[in-house]
C-alpha cells in the first residue's frame, strides 16, 4: 500500500466478540503516520501501529488502522 493507491475501506472496531465492522466506501490513500509508543506504568510499552489517512469518497480524511483498507487499485 502506498500514496496515491485506491482502497475499499471496512473499519474494524472492538474485537472478539465485541468487533464491528463498517463498511465505508472508497478512498485514496494520502499519507502515512507512525504513532510513539504507549506507556501504562504496570503494563508497559505498546506499540498501536501506522495509521494510514484515506480521502474518502465523502470529501473528508479520516485515519484507519491498515488492517481496515483494501487495496483495489494501484498507484503507478
Amino acid at each position: 500500500m502506498k500514496v496515491g493507491d485506491l482502497v475499499d475501506i471496512n473499519q474494524k472496531r472492538g474485537s472478539g466478540s465485541f468487533e464491528k465492522i463498517t463498511p465505508r466506501g472508497l478512498g485514496v490513500v494520502i499519507s502515512f503516520q507512525e504513532l510513539e509508543d504507549l506507556h501504562y506504568p504496570n503494563i508497559g510499552s505498546f506499540n498501536l501501529g501506522p495509521i494510514v489517512h484515506v480521502l474518502l469518497n465523502t470529501g473528508e480524511t479520516e485515519g484507519f488502522a491498515p488492517q481496515s483498507l483494501e487495496v483495489v487499485c494501484e498507484n503507478r
